[in-house]
C-alpha cells in the first residue's frame, strides 16, 4: 500500500528538479491520507509560490494557520506572498507578526529589512536589528546588515563599529572589510580604506567590490596627484594581491618616484615582476603539460612524472630562468590539474602515471582516485 510519505518524497523530487505542479500534485495525494500534515501545507504553498500563484499559495498557509494559528513559517511565508502582490504594508504585517513568534527567526527578519532597505527608512532598519542582536549577539550577517544602515544614514563610525562586530565573530568576512573600507573612502581616510580593501582581497582575490573600490583610490590619488609614498606602495599591495599586476606596477613606480629609496617599495616591485611573469608564461605551462601527457600516452603505457617534468622543462626552458622559475611541485600539481580538466584518462601509482584507453561507451571514471 502506498503510504503518505511515499507521495511527499515524489513530491520533494519533482520539487528539487524545479517541477512544481508536479511536486503539488503528490503532495496533495499525500494530503488526501494525512489531511493535517502542516509540512506538506506549506510545501504546496510553496509550490504554488514558485509557480507565481500566490493567492493559491497564501489559501494553503492560511489551511496551516487554521490548525496551528502561530505557525511562524506560515505566517512569514504568507507575508511573502502577499509582498509579491505588492501589498507590502499586509506583508510587514505579517513579518512583524512571525518576528513576534519568534524574534530570532532569520527569514521574516532579512524580509522586512529589504522593504525597508528599499523604501529607505534606515532608521526602522536600525530598529529591528538592534531588537535581533540584542537576543543573538552571534549573528555576524546581522551587523553587518546594522552597518549597512548606518552606512546608508552617513553615520560612518556606527557601521564601522558594527562591521568589526561581524569580523570578532568571522574574522574572514571579506564583506565586511570592504564595507569598512567604503566608510573610510567616504570619510577621506584613504590610509584605512586600502588596508581594509586589501584585507578583503585578501580573503578572496577575485572579489568584484574591494577591486573596483580600491582602482577608485587610484584613480583620486592620481587626480591629486598624491605624493605618499606609502599610500601609493599599500595601493600597489592591494592590486598585487588581487592579480592586477600592470596597476600594481604602476602604483609601485608611483611610490619609487616620490622615494626611489624606500625598501618595502622595491621588495614589492621585485615580488611584483616575479609574479606577472609566472602569470604570463603560465598558459605556456600548460600547453606544453598537455602536450608531454599526449606525447608519452602514444608511445607508453606509463610514465614517471619526474620524466614528464624534464619533458616540460627542456621544451620551455624559459618556465625555469631566474625570474620565472616553477618549482618541481608547482609544474607537478598542474599536471593532475590538466589530467583533470582535460578528461586525460590515466591513474596516479605513486610517482607513476599510468595510461588507460578512452572507455568505448564513454563511461565516466576517476582515475584520480
Amino acid at each position: 500500500m502506498v503510504s503518505a510519505k511515499d507521495f511527499i518524497d515524489k513530491g520533494n523530487n519533482y520539487y528539487d528538479d524545479g517541477k512544481f505542479r508536479e511536486a503539488i500534485s503528490q503532495y496533495k495525494r499525500a494530503l488526501n491520507i494525512k489531511t493535517d500534515d502542516i509540512d506538506v501545507l506549506i510545501n504546496i504553498g510553496l509550490g504554488y509560490r514558485h509557480l507565481e500563484e500566490y493567492d493559491k499559495a497564501i489559501e494553503y498557509y492560511n489551511n496551516v494557520l487554521d490548525i496551528e494559528p502561530e505557525n511562524k513559517v506560515a505566517i512569514n511565508n504568507k507575508g511573502y506572498s502577499f509582498e509579491c502582490l505588492k501589498d507590502t504594508d499586509k506583508a510587514i504585517e505579517l513579518y512583524k507578526e512571525s518576528l513576534e513568534i519568534d524574534p530570532a527567526y532569520d527569514i521574516p527578519l532579512v524580509n522586512l529589512s529589504n522593504i525597508y532597505f528599499d523604501e529607505k527608512q534606515y532608521e526602522k532598519v536600525i530598529e529591528i536589528f538592534d531588537q535581533a542582536l540584542e537576543l543573538d549577539p552571534l549573528n555576524s550577517a546581522n551587523w553587518v546588515d546594522l552597518g549597512r544602515a548606518y552606512r546608508y544614514l552617513e553615520r560612518y563610525d556606527d557601521a564601522i563599529n558594527s562591521y568589526l562586530k561581524a569580523l570578532e565573530l568571522d574574522k574572514h568576512d571579506k564583506i565586511a572589510w570592504n564595507n569598512i573600507g567604503f566608510a573610510f573612502y567616504n570619510q577621506d581616510k584613504y590610509d584605512k580604506a586600502i588596508d581594509a580593501y586589501t584585507k578583503s582581497l585578501k580573503i578572496d582575490w577575485l572579489y568584484d567590490l574591494p577591486f573596483s573600490n580600491l582602482i577608485k583610490i587610484y584613480k583620486k590619488m592620481i587626480e591629486e596627484n598624491s605624493k605618499d609614498s606609502i599610500a601609493w606602495k599599500n595601493v600597489a599591495n592591494g592590486f598585487f594581491l588581487a592579480k592586477a599586476y600592470k596597476r600594481a606596477i604602476d602604483a609601485c613606480n608611483r611610490s619609487l618616484e616620490i622615494n626611489p629609496d624606500f625598501i618595502d617599495a622595491q621588495q614589492l616591485y621585485e615580488a611584483i615582476e616575479k609574479a606577472k611573469t609566472k602569470y604570463d608564461i603560465t598558459p605556456v605551462l600548460l600547453d606544453k603539460i598537455e602536450d608531454g601527457l599526449i606525447l608519452f600516452s602514444t608511445i607508453s603505457t606509463s610514465v614517471y612524472l619526474n620524466d614528464i617534468i624534464e619533458y616540460i622543462k627542456y621544451k620551455s626552458p624559459e618556465l625555469i630562468s631566474n625570474d620565472s622559475k616553477f618549482e618541481d611541485n608547482e609544474i607537478r600539481f598542474k599536471i593532475f590539474e590538466t589530467i583533470r580538466e582535460k578528461g586525460i584518462h590515466c591513474k596516479l601509482d605513486k610517482n607513476k602515471l599510468i595510461f588507460y584507453p578512452k572507455p568505448i561507451d564513454n563511461t565516466k571514471v576517476d582515475y584520480m582516485k
